[in-house]
């Protein structure tokens, strides 16, 4: 099986090239860089649709954000770029294309803001439809990385109709209304998430149509579960276990979160570390048990992503610069050891593609 791979990257003088194609070969156990694209600066967060690609850029100097829309030919996986939106906010970090198509949501973490925007029927980006900025009254518990509000990424709710932000800088997760044309209000007070001070909510995941959400904390190297009864009204926390083994003493900070194709296993990546935990969920419970732990065969395991076969997994090394790619038992959910590896400097993000 060929599947078509991309991969984004910090850019500076010595790498310019900001996005990468590759093509992973599962008969071979072979990945190889086909071409790399340079027109985004640091797009560290990519979000591929069968007909586009769209990344943001993870800008901090200029005061500005920016999101780049790409077609994509589903034949060889090659990108053609369409054009780009300069909108408010820096350090903009997270993209999440929605199910219509026809808007997407953005998270800027060193502004702490969320926008919404709308998607032309030919994939060009238009205008933003919604803009909200989070606001703080101090530092919170880490003064270092909870100097102000930090959004991570956006999630929209099962349904559509909620758009859910984690706020590492405010250890709360946002829950906004969406309204017409993807404009976006505030929640009522009980549908808004918060967590113990400190723990710096990154990445989350939906699972069994919305009735629970998985949450990494990234300062606190936690998975909180939650749980909805009333059809995501609200959620309660009903577990929260460590990323790390116990013992562990190393500096760690907590970053991605995936599940498994078959919704069995449940991943989450440590930097500092250096590791893939391991938890097998219970269907029913929504429950998490920890199974294991793995290297990443690299510093820093940003970001990773599981093949459509349920056989092979991805991992975005950034400090090591290097995408890895390991084999998977589909039955256990253990990894089964690295199969080949790809250099890409300063490398961020990583997804794949039939």
């Amino acid at each position: 099986m060929l599947y078509q791979v991309y991969a984004g990257a910090y850019t500076d003088k010595e790498n310019t090239e900001g996005i990468y194609q590759l093509e992973l070969d599962t008969e071979k156990e072979t990945l190889r860089v086909v071409r790399s694209y340079r027109e985004s600066d640091s797009p560290s967060f990519l979000a591929v649709t069968p007909d586009y690609l769209y990344a943001v850029s993870e800008r901090e100097d200029s005061g500005e954000g920016m999101v780049s829309a790409y077609r994509r030919n589903r034949k060889n996986g090659d990108l053609a770029f369409i054009n780009s939106i300069v909108t408010q906010g820096t350090a903009m970090c997270h993209i999440n294309v929605w199910p219509d198509g026809r808007h997407f949501s953005a998270a800027n973490y060193m502004s702490g803001s969320v926008f919404t925007g709308r998607i032309r029927e030919d994939g060009s980006l238009g205008g933003v439809c919604s803009f909200c900025q989070h606001e703080s009254m101090g530092a919170g518990a880490n003064p270092v990385r909870q100097d102000g509000p930090h959004v991570h990424c956006t999630q929209l709710s099962e349904d559509g109709r909620r758009l859910y932000l984690a706020d590492l800088g405010l250890d709360r997760v946002f829950c906004y209304d969406i309204g017409k044309d993807a404009s976006l209000t505030l929640s009522k007070e009980n549908a808004q998430i918060y967590l113990p001070a400190g723990e710096g909510p990154r990445h989350l995941v939906f699972r069994n149509q919305g009735r629970f959400m998985y949450l990494t904390a990234e300062l606190g190297n936690k998975v909180f579960v939650y749980e909805t009864k009333d059809g995501g009204e609200t959620y309660e926390n009903i577990q929260t276990v460590g990323t790390l083994p116990e013992g562990y003493e190393g500096v760690n900070t907590a970053a991605d979160i995936h599940f498994s194709m078959d919704g069995r296993y449940l991943y989450a990546s440590n930097r500092g570390m250096d590791s893939l935990v391991l938890y097998e969920a219970d269907a029913s419970t929504g429950l998490i048990e920890t199974k294991g732990y793995y290297g990443a065969f690299g510093k820093c395991p940003r970001n990773f992503c599981i093949t459509p076969d349920n056989n092979y997994l991805l991992i975005a090394n950034q400090e090591s610069g290097n995408v890895v790619l390991c084999r998977r038992n589909a039955d256990t959910g253990e990894l089964c050891g690295k199969a080949d590896e790809v250099e890409i400097p300063r490398v961020a993000f990583v997804t794949v593609v039939e």
